[in-house]
């Protein structure tokens, strides 16, 4: 008796222990998650989402004035030209390089930190779009 007694409480323990979600940036943060949008499309968390050069890039068709007016509308700081980028838009022809801007105190928590709640909130609208495959950091080489 004693002995399950003993188990039961060490796995009690156990799960209080790993049900925390902790505080951002202590490291015991859950994943990344979109309330709406694929997650896996944003190959950054939102914790790091801001440790970057200066942006977050993503490819769209070159003509898709709908989709151009969506991005738009989730935040007029978007912008997309011809290029490559990190995100290799130049590796399939008819794609459009597009940025979003990640710079403190407009769009992170501080300089190369998280993302803010709502930049986060664009990333995963952004990755709802069917047209969207990636939404990658930008590195400075």
């Amino acid at each position: 008796m004693r002995e399950a007694l003993a188990i039961i409480t060490v796995l009690a323990g156990c799960a209080e222990h790993g049900s925390s979600t902790g505080a951002p940036g202590d490291g015991t943060r859950p994943p990344p998650t979109c309330p709406v949008g694929d997650a896996t499309k944003i190959k950054f968390t939102q914790d790091q989402g801001c440790g970057n050069d200066g942006g977050v890039e993503f490819c769209i068709p070159d003509n898709d004035a709908v989709l151009r007016t969506q991005l738009t509308a989730i935040s007029s700081t978007i912008t997309c030209a011809a290029g490559g980028g990190r995100a290799g838009c130049l590796r399939v022809p008819g794609l459009l390089l597009c940025s979003y801007p990640t710079v403190f105190p407009a769009q992170c928590t501080s300089d190369h930190g998280a993302m803010t709640d709502t930049v986060w909130g664009d990333m995963c609208e952004i990755s709802n779009l069917p047209q969207i495959t990636e939404i990658v950091p930008t590195i400075l080489e």
